[in-house]
């Protein structure tokens, strides 16, 4: 599965799960439960609601590639599958969403003798939101919508939304009104994908690829957590303790006796998110040697990162070592900068953390743009780093 496969099948977190863990099971993952089962597993994983963990054991020392699965979109508000109207899902250019393709997709809850099962679903039929006709005040001075009026989808006689979706007895559900635009390239030489959720799938695509693919010797792990564009503080955000609990199972399953704790403070991690790219159009929202498409990996620095400087100059060693560009990114001063799941990792798991990401265009839009150059270096990055060994310790990091 390449990057625009993944990102066009991927309607929601739990359809980006569903992606990722196919790429895992291809390279002979099993679920961690399994373990003592299958004795072949290249590694193990843990996938529950919006957020999956994968892990190749190998030394003590732990390394690890945070992202999330969620992006921007709009979600159903609805009463016993009778649509009521929308509402948002994090900060999304909504702008972007009019008089484009758009599909139904999350997840429903359906008993099946008392029990009660989550199951993916997703429209077989596309819904459009049509924007305001210039003439009836539309256009330029048209900016100021309400979700409420203005954002709700034509679905045309839709009756019960359930049923609509094919599980006509599901009995309450989760569900989002996405962009359903398929990834198309762009330039002239097509070096660059336009696509809805490059943040942040092409993260997630690219940390799962890469420990599907590494020869690993620390012990490794992909995390990807839901809700980071609501707070994360969900039971699969990254403000919960399923990571902690995941890398502990796994620890002991494999007979590592050190406290998982303790091996966490030492632990290096990469938080992998979208980066803002430098807007042809708009230079003056930008600091001086603001980062381009395909200039490679984005390094980020702001108080609302928790990269330093001994996190920031290992990235670099990694990456250059393995024939890879940086660049750097600091947010404009005078603007208020956006956060990751980065400073989350540093607190809760004690952790030396340095953000990256993929420069990015119209990030939150219905159509992002990003560099493919720059999707393929942050995945061979991630690869490079889980094939060395990164050792920390009290205001040191070692490289090996």
């Amino acid at each position: 599965m390449n990057v625009s496969e993944f990102l066009s099948k991927s309607y929601t977190c739990y359809h980006a799960v569903e992606n990722a863990l196919a790429i895992l099971k291809k390279a002979g993952f099993a679920e961690l439960s399994s373990v003592g089962k299958n004795k072949a597993a290249k590694g193990y994983y843990r996938a529950d609601g919006g957020s999956l963990f994968a892990i190749k054991l190998g030394a003590e020392n732990i390394q690890l590639a945070l992202s999330h699965t969620d992006s921007p979109c709009l979600r159903l508000r609805y009463d016993g599958g009778t649509l009521l109207g929308v509402e948002k899902y994090g900060g999304g250019l909504l702008r972007s969403y009019f008089d484009v393709k758009l599909k139904i997709a999350g997840r429903v809850a359906v008993e099946k003798g008392g029990v009660l099962r989550a199951e993916n679903v997703c429209s077989d039929f596309n819904a459009v939101i049509p924007s305001l006709a210039v003439h009836l005040g539309g256009g330029e001075n048209g900016e100021n919508f309400l979700v409420s009026r203005d954002m709700v989808p034509l679905l045309g006689d839709c009756g019960n939304l359930f049923a609509m979706l094919g599980v006509p007895d599901a009995v309450d559900g989760e569900l989002f009104c996405v962009p359903a635009e398929a990834p198309f390239e762009c330039g002239a030489g097509g070096e660059y994908i336009c696509s809805p959720r490059i943040d942040n799938l092409a993260s997630v695509y690219a940390s799962v690829k890469a420990l599907a693919e590494c020869e690993n010797k620390s012990t490794c792990v992909a995390a990807c957590f839901n809700s980071e564009e609501t707070g994360s503080e969900t039971r699969d955000g990254a403000r919960s303790q399923k990571l902690r609990a995941f890398i502990a199972d796994a620890l002991k399953t494999a007979g590592i006796k050190e406290n998982c704790d303790a091996l966490l403070s030492r632990a290096f991690a990469f938080s992998c998110d979208g980066a803002h790219a430098l807007h042809p159009n708009h230079p003056d929202k930008y600091s001086s040697g603001a980062p381009t498409l395909g200039g490679g990996v984005v390094i980020k620095r702001n108080d609302r990162y928790a990269t330093d400087c001994l996190t920031s100059a290992a990235a670099r060693k990694i990456f250059s070592d393995a024939g890879l560009k940086t660049q750097v990114y600091r947010h404009h001063p005078d603007l208020r900068c956006g956060s990751t799941i980065g400073l989350m990792a540093a607190s809760g798991l004690g952790a030396a953390v340095c953000d990256i990401g993929v420069a990015q265009l119209a990030m939150h839009s219905a159509a992002e743009t990003a560099a493919f150059s720059d999707i393929d270096a942050l995945a061979a990055g991630l690869t490079a780093f889980f094939n060395r060994e990164v050792i920390v310790s009290e205001n040191e990091i070692t490289v090996k």
